[in-house]
């Protein structure tokens, strides 16, 4: 029987390996991997690019969960990004460029305990770009569903 692991971050059970992690996200060794497996798809296969920008802002705001200065700002930034897709509708452009406004700027602690995950990268498909767009679109808009309780805030943010 395959041997599990916990992921901090989403509460996925991934592979037990032994792997590298991200610096500053809570993630698995096999959580990351795996969102490391959606990303070589998006850079190999252009038909996969529509879900990255979805896809990471999603991962970096669930598995955000730090009490330091760079997972604060990180879950600020990507909150207000995933936000701005799926609630305003604005633009890859647009996104990019408030990430980076947003970049700038030191902010206070959220003020309100980190939201229980209720989905994982695992639900995301990966076998096919359509499908794998759908899933992803999917699994952003539940971690956008958690994190209800800051939608005031990424509103505000989004006006940056």
């Amino acid at each position: 029987m395959e041997r599990t692991s916990l992921c901090g971050g989403c509460a996925g059970r991934f592979p037990d390996i032994d792997g590298v992690v991200h610096d500053t996200l809570t993630v698995s060794a096999g959580c990351w991997a795996r969102f490391g497996q959606s990303l070589a798809l998006h850079y190999s296969d252009h038909r996969y690019w529509p879900a990255h920008q979805l896809l990471t802002d999603a991962y970096v705001l669930q598995h955000s969960r730090g009490d330091d200065r760079h997972s604060i700002r990180s879950a600020h930034v990507h909150l207000a990004a995933l936000y701005a897709q799926l609630c305003l509708g604005q633009t890859e452009a647009r996104v990019i460029a408030l990430r980076r406004a947003l970049a700038e700027f030191d902010f206070n602690p959220l003020g309100k305990p980190w939201p229980s995950p209720g989905q994982c990268i695992l639900d995301v498909d990966l076998s096919a770009p359509d499908q794998h767009l759908a899933t992803v679109k999917d699994y952003a808009g539940h971690v956008l569903d958690d994190w209800r309780a800051f939608h005031d805030l990424a509103e505000r943010l989004c006006k940056v």
